[in-house]
């Protein structure tokens, strides 16, 4: 069994790999310094050669190369995920929010993916939309919360967050486990990938500061804000259970 995946590079493809290669997978990076993004024939011929049961698209790149892997995936009938986010909702928008509320996204960033999802979807019925939240990971040094908490601390030497914002997170490790059990033994669909159904981020650093002694929180309620994603179709240990 194959799985091609696209953002080696980044934070959670590599993680998500891991997972694949422990249930037997074999994991193809897609490497974009050897194939192009551009061009459907190249991108179609990498993908014939190597056969994959599941084709995961996780980078960063033009919408028209998602478009492409989904028509790809489909006349091929492999397996097609593209890894969206909860950025998708603006924060005009309130949460807790469930798969059947529409985003309407008001930055750059949100409009990109909500685009990609859509032209996906038109391109590839049977395509998951995974949308993630904030990812927990281990140390800081990639695009996860405590590389952020990090990053407080060494400008401010404490980190100020709000018990008043209630953010969509999981575990890095959570998220590659229930994108793989969502893949592998659910039908295509939206799914909405969140482990946090009760915390405040304020919560959520204390509980951090456990495992990471030397961050040092303060609470600062300003801020209220609630993107939390409600799935109850979604196999992922939340967070209560850590806590």
């Amino acid at each position: 069994m194959k799985a091609i995946i696209t953002g080696m590079n980044g934070t959670v493809a590599p993680v998500v790999a891991q997972t694949f290669k422990s249930h037997g997978y074999e994991v193809i990076s897609y490497d974009r310094s050897i194939i192009p993004i551009d061009d459907y024939d190249a991108i179609y011929h990498f993908i014939k050669t190597h056969n994959p049961r599941i084709i995961l698209h996780l980078a960063l790149g033009p919408k028209s190369w998602g478009v492409m892997l989904a028509e790809i995936a489909k006349t091929l009938d492999i397996t097609y995920a593209y890894i969206s986010t909860v950025s998708v909702y603006s924060n005009e928008q309130k949460g807790p929010f469930v798969f059947t509320d529409e985003p309407i996204p008001n930055d750059d960033y949100g409009k990109y993916k909500k685009t990609s999802e859509d032209l996906i979807k038109a391109a590839n019925d049977r395509s998951y939309i995974l949308r993630i939240g904030w990812q927990i990971g281990t140390e800081a040094g990639s695009n996860n919360m405590i590389d952020y908490f990090q990053k407080q601390m060494n400008e401010n030497g404490l980190i100020k967050v709000s018990s008043n914002f209630y953010p969509s997170c999981s575990f890095i490790t959570d998220t590659a486990d229930a994108i793989y059990e969502l893949v592998t033994n659910h039908n295509p669909d939206l799914y909405l990938i969140n482990s946090n159904h009760t915390y405040s981020l304020y919560d959520i650093g204390l509980y951090l500061k456990t495992i990471h002694p030397l961050l040092k929180f303060k609470d600062d309620p300003a801020f209220k804000y609630d993107n939390r994603m409600f799935d109850v179709r979604v196999p992922i240990k939340k967070l209560t259970e850590y806590f």
